[in-house]
């Protein structure tokens, strides 16, 4: 969907303080819109799709900055298991087993999905 220059720096204020507000009376005060106005772009379907646009992108640049950090958390956490504290120990190998398991677990997913986009596909090509 192209928004071209479809809001107006309003809007787009309002939109802001929505993605950084607890709420939306809080996000109308802020972006000083009355809430049936901010309501009313809510509604909106251009306003709505720059609104999720832009939340999705706060979401996948908070997801890059979790990624960038895990090879430090794994190495953190296989330090762990030296440590002299039993519990320690205990805590870190049930979380490294956990997250074994997990990943066992979706890639076994990802498999099983893969097999049944092929099904699919195949059946689309036969008819």
């Amino acid at each position: 969907m192209d928004t071209g220059n479809k809001l107006s720096s309003r809007q787009l204020m309002a939109i802001n303080h929505l993605i950084t507000s607890s709420s939306l009376e809080e996000a109308s005060q802020n972006a000083k819109v009355s809430r049936p106005t901010l309501y009313k772009w809510l509604n909106d379907e251009v306003f709505m799709f720059v609104l999720k646009r832009r939340r999705y992108k706060v979401i996948r640049d908070a997801l890059d900055r979790l990624s960038d950090s895990t090879t430090k958390a794994v190495e953190e956490l296989v330090k762990l298991l030296g440590s002299q504290r039993e519990d320690i120990r205990r805590l870190v190998c049930n979380d490294i087993i956990a997250h074994t398991f997990k990943k066992l677990e979706l890639e076994d997913i990802e498999q099983r999905l893969d097999k049944v986009e092929r099904m699919v596909l195949e059946r689309k090509t036969y008819r």
